[in-house]
Protein backbone atom coordinates (compact mmCIF):
# COMPACT_ATOMS: atom_id res chain seq x y z
CA UNK A 1 0.00 0.00 0.00
CA UNK A 2 2.80 2.39 0.92
CA UNK A 3 4.74 1.58 -2.23
CA UNK A 4 1.62 2.28 -4.28
CA UNK A 5 1.64 5.86 -3.00
CA UNK A 6 5.23 6.14 -4.20
CA UNK A 7 4.73 4.44 -7.55
CA UNK A 8 2.08 1.95 -8.80
CA UNK A 9 4.78 0.08 -10.75
CA UNK A 10 6.82 -0.35 -7.56
CA UNK A 11 3.72 -1.69 -5.82
CA UNK A 12 3.35 -4.31 -8.53
CA UNK A 13 7.02 -5.35 -8.42
CA UNK A 14 7.05 -5.54 -4.60
CA UNK A 15 4.09 -7.92 -4.69
CA UNK A 16 5.09 -10.15 -7.60
CA UNK A 17 8.80 -10.19 -6.72
CA UNK A 18 8.96 -9.38 -2.99
CA UNK A 19 12.72 -9.88 -2.78
CA UNK A 20 13.37 -8.95 -6.36
CA UNK A 21 17.09 -8.30 -6.42
CA UNK A 22 20.24 -9.36 -4.64
CA UNK A 23 20.85 -7.61 -1.35
CA UNK A 24 22.87 -4.42 -1.46
CA UNK A 25 25.24 -3.10 1.20
CA UNK A 26 22.78 -0.29 2.01
CA UNK A 27 19.89 -2.73 2.48
CA UNK A 28 21.87 -5.06 4.74
CA UNK A 29 23.20 -2.18 6.86
CA UNK A 30 19.66 -0.85 7.15
CA UNK A 31 18.39 -4.21 8.44
CA UNK A 32 21.34 -4.39 10.82
CA UNK A 33 20.60 -0.93 12.24
CA UNK A 34 16.93 -1.80 12.72
CA UNK A 35 17.91 -4.83 14.78
CA UNK A 36 20.46 -2.94 16.86
CA UNK A 37 18.20 0.00 17.69
CA UNK A 38 15.23 -2.25 18.41
CA UNK A 39 17.18 -4.53 20.72
CA UNK A 40 18.82 -1.59 22.46
CA UNK A 41 15.38 -0.12 23.22
CA UNK A 42 14.16 -3.46 24.60
CA UNK A 43 17.13 -3.87 26.93
CA UNK A 44 16.94 -0.26 28.09
CA UNK A 45 13.28 -0.69 28.99
CA UNK A 46 14.04 -3.84 30.99
CA UNK A 47 16.81 -2.07 32.92
CA UNK A 48 14.71 1.03 33.62
CA UNK A 49 11.70 -0.89 34.91
CA UNK A 50 13.62 -3.24 37.21
CA UNK A 51 13.19 -1.11 40.34
CA UNK A 52 10.44 1.28 39.20
CA UNK A 53 12.68 4.30 39.73
CA UNK A 54 15.47 6.14 37.95
CA UNK A 55 18.41 3.68 37.80
CA UNK A 56 21.27 5.03 39.90
CA UNK A 57 23.92 3.16 37.91
CA UNK A 58 22.60 4.18 34.47
CA UNK A 59 25.97 5.49 33.24
CA UNK A 60 27.60 2.11 33.90
CA UNK A 61 24.62 0.12 32.64
CA UNK A 62 24.42 2.23 29.49
CA UNK A 63 27.91 1.27 28.37
CA UNK A 64 27.41 -2.41 29.19
CA UNK A 65 24.08 -2.40 27.34
CA UNK A 66 25.56 -0.89 24.19
CA UNK A 67 28.51 -3.26 24.26
CA UNK A 68 26.20 -6.27 24.69
CA UNK A 69 23.88 -5.29 21.84
CA UNK A 70 26.66 -4.55 19.36
CA UNK A 71 28.71 -7.63 20.20
CA UNK A 72 25.76 -9.98 19.98
CA UNK A 73 24.33 -8.43 16.83
CA UNK A 74 27.67 -8.57 15.01
CA UNK A 75 28.06 -12.25 15.88
CA UNK A 76 24.62 -12.98 14.45
CA UNK A 77 25.44 -10.95 11.35
CA UNK A 78 28.44 -13.21 10.69
CA UNK A 79 26.02 -16.11 10.29
CA UNK A 80 23.15 -14.33 8.53
CA UNK A 81 25.10 -12.00 6.21
CA UNK A 82 28.63 -13.40 5.95
CA UNK A 83 29.24 -11.66 2.62
CA UNK A 84 28.69 -8.26 4.23
CA UNK A 85 30.48 -8.72 7.55
CA UNK A 86 33.27 -6.32 6.60
CA UNK A 87 30.84 -3.47 5.94
CA UNK A 88 28.89 -4.32 9.10
CA UNK A 89 32.06 -4.30 11.21
CA UNK A 90 32.99 -0.89 9.81
CA UNK A 91 29.72 0.60 11.03
CA UNK A 92 30.03 -0.65 14.63
CA UNK A 93 32.04 2.36 15.78
CA UNK A 94 29.46 4.77 14.32
CA UNK A 95 26.63 2.84 15.95
CA UNK A 96 28.36 2.86 19.32
CA UNK A 97 28.64 6.65 19.16
CA UNK A 98 25.02 7.12 18.10
CA UNK A 99 23.65 4.72 20.72
CA UNK A 100 25.61 6.61 23.36
CA UNK A 101 24.09 9.92 22.29
CA UNK A 102 20.63 8.38 22.09
CA UNK A 103 21.01 6.96 25.59
CA UNK A 104 21.95 10.40 26.93
CA UNK A 105 18.94 12.02 25.24
CA UNK A 106 16.55 9.42 26.60
CA UNK A 107 17.89 9.60 30.15
CA UNK A 108 17.73 13.40 30.20
CA UNK A 109 14.19 13.25 28.86
CA UNK A 110 13.19 10.78 31.57
CA UNK A 111 14.18 13.19 34.35
CA UNK A 112 12.43 16.07 32.60
CA UNK A 113 9.17 14.18 32.07
CA UNK A 114 9.06 13.01 35.68
CA UNK A 115 9.07 16.66 36.77
CA UNK A 116 5.59 16.97 35.24
CA UNK A 117 4.23 14.61 37.89
CA UNK A 118 3.31 11.55 35.81
CA UNK A 119 4.15 8.09 37.07
CA UNK A 120 7.53 6.52 36.45
CA UNK A 121 6.10 3.77 34.25
CA UNK A 122 4.17 6.28 32.15
CA UNK A 123 7.36 8.29 31.68
CA UNK A 124 9.22 5.19 30.50
CA UNK A 125 6.37 4.40 28.10
CA UNK A 126 6.70 7.83 26.51
CA UNK A 127 10.42 7.35 25.90
CA UNK A 128 10.76 3.64 25.17
CA UNK A 129 8.54 1.39 23.03
CA UNK A 130 5.80 -0.70 24.59
CA UNK A 131 6.15 -3.18 21.72
CA UNK A 132 9.11 -3.74 19.39
CA UNK A 133 8.79 -5.25 15.91
CA UNK A 134 5.06 -5.68 16.26
CA UNK A 135 3.43 -7.87 13.62
CA UNK A 136 -0.06 -6.98 12.43
CA UNK A 137 -2.48 -9.00 10.36
CA UNK A 138 -6.08 -8.13 9.54
CA UNK A 139 -8.22 -10.85 8.00
CA UNK A 140 -10.98 -8.29 7.67
CA UNK A 141 -8.94 -5.86 5.55
CA UNK A 142 -6.53 -8.35 4.01
CA UNK A 143 -3.53 -6.34 5.23
CA UNK A 144 -0.45 -7.35 7.17
CA UNK A 145 2.74 -5.61 8.16
CA UNK A 146 5.28 -5.05 10.90
CA UNK A 147 5.89 -1.82 12.81
CA UNK A 148 9.33 -1.17 14.25
CA UNK A 149 7.88 0.13 17.51
CA UNK A 150 4.61 0.93 19.27
CA UNK A 151 4.47 3.41 22.18
CA UNK A 152 1.68 3.50 24.76
CA UNK A 153 1.12 7.05 25.92
CA UNK A 154 -0.27 8.17 29.32
CA UNK A 155 -3.68 8.97 27.78
CA UNK A 156 -3.95 5.32 26.58
CA UNK A 157 -3.45 6.26 22.95
CA UNK A 158 -0.76 4.60 20.86
CA UNK A 159 2.01 5.98 18.69
CA UNK A 160 3.58 4.06 15.82
CA UNK A 161 7.27 4.51 15.01
CA UNK A 162 9.29 3.46 11.99
CA UNK A 163 13.08 3.46 11.84
CA UNK A 164 14.69 4.79 8.68
CA UNK A 165 18.41 4.52 7.97
CA UNK A 166 18.44 7.10 5.16
CA UNK A 167 21.72 8.99 5.12
CA UNK A 168 20.43 11.65 2.75
CA UNK A 169 17.67 14.06 3.69
CA UNK A 170 16.56 14.47 0.07
CA UNK A 171 16.00 10.73 -0.15
CA UNK A 172 13.81 10.91 2.96
CA UNK A 173 11.89 13.86 1.53
CA UNK A 174 11.18 12.08 -1.76
CA UNK A 175 9.76 9.11 0.19
CA UNK A 176 7.73 11.24 2.64
CA UNK A 177 4.25 10.35 1.33
CA UNK A 178 5.18 6.68 1.18
CA UNK A 179 6.35 6.76 4.81
CA UNK A 180 3.18 8.49 5.96
CA UNK A 181 1.05 5.91 4.16
CA UNK A 182 3.09 3.09 5.68
CA UNK A 183 2.58 4.38 9.22
CA UNK A 184 -1.11 5.09 8.60
CA UNK A 185 -1.50 1.46 7.52
CA UNK A 186 0.09 0.33 10.78
CA UNK A 187 -2.22 2.66 12.71
CA UNK A 188 -5.30 1.09 11.11
CA UNK A 189 -3.99 -2.38 11.98
CA UNK A 190 -3.04 -1.28 15.49
CA UNK A 191 -6.57 0.04 16.14
CA UNK A 192 -7.97 -3.35 15.24
CA UNK A 193 -5.46 -5.39 17.26
CA UNK A 194 -5.14 -3.38 20.48
CA UNK A 195 -8.58 -1.72 20.55
CA UNK A 196 -6.88 1.55 21.46
CA UNK A 197 -6.76 4.70 19.31
CA UNK A 198 -3.52 5.00 17.35
CA UNK A 199 -3.29 8.64 16.38
CA UNK A 200 0.42 9.41 16.61
CA UNK A 201 3.18 8.52 14.18
CA UNK A 202 6.89 9.12 14.14
CA UNK A 203 9.77 8.41 11.79
CA UNK A 204 13.08 7.96 13.57
CA UNK A 205 16.14 8.59 11.43
CA UNK A 206 18.88 6.40 12.85
CA UNK A 207 21.72 8.22 11.09
CA UNK A 208 21.34 11.54 12.91
CA UNK A 209 18.81 10.58 15.63
CA UNK A 210 16.30 13.12 14.36
CA UNK A 211 12.56 12.50 14.21
CA UNK A 212 9.59 13.46 12.06
CA UNK A 213 6.23 13.43 13.87
CA UNK A 214 2.75 13.69 12.45
CA UNK A 215 -0.87 13.13 13.49
CA UNK A 216 -3.06 10.41 11.94
CA UNK A 217 -6.71 11.42 11.74
CA UNK A 218 -9.79 9.28 11.22
CA UNK A 219 -9.99 10.76 7.72
CA UNK A 220 -6.44 9.60 7.02
CA UNK A 221 -7.45 6.08 8.02
CA UNK A 222 -10.51 6.17 5.77
CA UNK A 223 -8.39 7.36 2.85
CA UNK A 224 -6.00 4.50 3.51
CA UNK A 225 -8.74 1.95 2.80
CA UNK A 226 -9.38 3.59 -0.56
CA UNK A 227 -5.66 3.49 -1.38
CA UNK A 228 -5.65 -0.20 -0.47
CA UNK A 229 -8.42 -0.89 -2.97
CA UNK A 230 -6.63 1.09 -5.70
CA UNK A 231 -3.44 -0.86 -5.06
CA UNK A 232 -5.35 -4.13 -5.39
CA UNK A 233 -6.68 -3.03 -8.78
CA UNK A 234 -3.14 -2.30 -9.96
CA UNK A 235 -2.13 -5.87 -9.21
CA UNK A 236 -5.08 -7.22 -11.16
CA UNK A 237 -4.32 -5.14 -14.27
CA UNK A 238 -0.69 -6.10 -14.80
CA UNK A 239 2.58 -4.16 -14.73
CA UNK A 240 1.93 -0.37 -14.79
CA UNK A 241 4.09 1.94 -16.91
CA UNK A 242 7.15 3.73 -15.49
CA UNK A 243 6.61 7.15 -13.95
CA UNK A 244 6.84 10.05 -16.34
CA UNK A 245 7.15 13.83 -16.20
CA UNK A 246 8.00 15.43 -12.87
CA UNK A 247 7.14 12.25 -10.98
CA UNK A 248 9.97 10.38 -12.72
CA UNK A 249 12.46 11.99 -10.31
CA UNK A 250 11.34 9.28 -7.88
CA UNK A 251 13.01 6.66 -10.08
CA UNK A 252 16.43 7.99 -9.10
CA UNK A 253 15.66 7.30 -5.44
CA UNK A 254 13.94 3.94 -5.87
CA UNK A 255 15.47 0.88 -4.19
CA UNK A 256 14.15 -1.36 -7.00
CA UNK A 257 15.31 0.78 -9.88
CA UNK A 258 17.56 -1.94 -11.33
CA UNK A 259 14.81 -4.55 -11.23
CA UNK A 260 12.24 -2.12 -12.64
CA UNK A 261 14.34 -0.81 -15.52
CA UNK A 262 15.66 -4.25 -16.38
CA UNK A 263 12.35 -6.05 -16.00
CA UNK A 264 11.56 -6.33 -19.70
CA UNK A 265 15.06 -7.59 -20.47
CA UNK A 266 15.15 -10.41 -17.92
CA UNK A 267 13.87 -13.95 -18.08
CA UNK A 268 11.64 -15.23 -15.29
CA UNK A 269 14.50 -17.32 -13.92
CA UNK A 270 16.77 -14.29 -13.72
CA UNK A 271 14.15 -12.20 -11.95
CA UNK A 272 13.39 -14.94 -9.46
CA UNK A 273 17.06 -15.65 -8.67
CA UNK A 274 17.17 -14.65 -5.00
CA UNK A 275 20.56 -15.94 -3.86
CA UNK A 276 20.72 -13.22 -1.23
CA UNK A 277 17.12 -13.46 -0.10
CA UNK A 278 16.36 -11.52 3.12
CA UNK A 279 16.87 -13.62 6.22
CA UNK A 280 15.20 -11.43 8.85
CA UNK A 281 13.29 -14.36 10.32
CA UNK A 282 16.50 -16.35 10.85
CA UNK A 283 17.86 -13.28 12.58
CA UNK A 284 14.77 -12.92 14.77
CA UNK A 285 14.91 -16.51 15.96
CA UNK A 286 18.50 -16.07 17.08
CA UNK A 287 17.77 -12.78 18.84
CA UNK A 288 15.13 -14.41 20.96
Amino acid sequence: IASYRYCPRLCYLNTVFPHGDKKSVATVLGIFEHEVFGKHAELTRIDWLKENQIPKDEIYQREKRIEKVLSYSENIAKEVYPNFIGEIHDTIEHLQFRLGRLSDKRFQLLSKILESGISYEDAVNVILPWRVEQWFKSEKLGIRGRADAVYRLPDSTLLIEDIKSHNKRLDAFIHKEEMQTQLTTYAVLSDELFKLPTNGARVFYSQDLSTYNFHISDEDKEDLIQIKDEAKNVLENGLPPKLSGKESIKCKFCYKRNLCFGYDKRTDDEVLDQTNEPKQEVWKSQWR
